[in-house]
């Protein structure tokens, strides 16, 4: 069943866990369906948070990481070959990710700032 979740996001408005955050999980209606947004999508990183945290994308989707923090972030699926770092205050504009990651729910960590920089991406086809 497919879940609607953040924020890529590559990833990207806000709702829950994030760096310096409390470190908590979204519940699934709190997350956002970014399928909608076209070919692309964006995922603030800011405040030491993923804005949206919990989000759903299509692996067919380019990203855009938008870090609006002076700090080092990165944008980490865990379980998957997806571990992008993003220097402060730059933008990065990333490819489809369509055969690197099977579709699935996931957690998104920043691996600099764990635990509590985190939060959850559903990948669909």
């Amino acid at each position: 069943m497919r879940r609607l979740a953040l924020v890529l996001g590559l990833a990207l408005a806000v709702t829950a866990a994030a760096c310096g955050g409390d470190g908590g999980g979204s519940a699934a209606e709190d997350c956002v369906d970014l399928t909608t947004e076209g070919d692309s999508f964006t995922v603030r990183l800011v405040d030491n948070e993923f804005v949206p945290s919990c989000f759903t994308a299509s692996a067919a989707q380019s990203l855009t990481l938008v870090n609006e923090d002076p700090a080092l972030h990165s944008f980490t699926l865990e379980d998957t070959p997806i571990d992008v770092d993003i220097s402060g205050d730059e933008t990065l504009d990333l490819d489809p990710i369509t055969g690197q990651v099977d579709p699935g729910t996931y957690r998104l960590i920043c691996k600099y700032h764990q635990p509590g920089m985190t939060g959850e991406v559903t990948i669909v086809e």
